[in-house]
């Protein structure tokens, strides 16, 4: 008898288990040759998103109940396997707002700066990230912490997206120091 309890037991706890879910990814539009792995349960956003080709991902979640518990804790881990230099990353939101930021560690390269704003996350690699970077602490890693999006005023089945981009460098970049040289240049011919 108590053999058969326990098996019930376990059994509604695995039923209630697979029945909480997290915000659920609906879709995801993906560079060809990328992919995602999505690892979000219940209150928190979670996944792994391996780039072989530089651009634009977006990814559309809905909001389960119990998401709406409080915060929903957001983390990522962000391979670059494009064999290119990442010197920026941007993760911009639609339809949710950021509650709080969180950590952002990377691999090889060096930090800079992180820019935030309640839809936008602008990560500058003081020194380029080959390998990859963790967005919030996917690894459980002391002293590092998730970033958390505002589900206030949201409802079951809202949706929302998370955009993740490597910006080109600006064409306005690349021209100013060439416009620089050009009038050094100037200068030196009539002197």
């Amino acid at each position: 008898m108590t053999i058969t309890k326990s098996i019930l037991a376990f059994a509604a706890a695995m039923t209630l288990a697979a029945s909480s879910q997290a915000a659920v990814l609906l879709t995801s539009e993906l560079s060809a040759g990328n992919t995602i792995t999505d690892y979000s349960r219940a209150g928190s956003v979670s996944f792994d998103l391996d780039l072989e080709k530089l651009g634009t991902s977006r990814f559309s979640f809905a909001i389960e109940e119990e998401d709406l518990l409080g915060p929903l804790s957001l983390n990522a881990i962000v391979r670059n396997l494009s064999g290119t230099a990442l010197n920026q990353f941007v993760f911009r939101l639609s339809g949710i707002g950021f509650a709080s930021h969180g950590s952002v560690t990377p691999t090889f390269g060096t930090l800079g700066q992180v820019t935030q704003t309640p839809d936008y996350a602008h990560i500058g690699f003081g020194k380029p990230e080959w390998a990859e970077f963790h967005f919030g602490n996917p690894l459980l890693v002391d002293g590092a912490g998730d970033w958390f999006l505002d589900t206030r005023g949201l409802n079951v089945g809202d949706r929302f997206a998370i955009v993740a981009t490597v910006p080109e460098p600006s064409s306005l970049a690349l021209v100013l120091p060439l416009l620089g040289m050009a009038g050094v240049m100037a200068r030196r011919r009539r002197g």
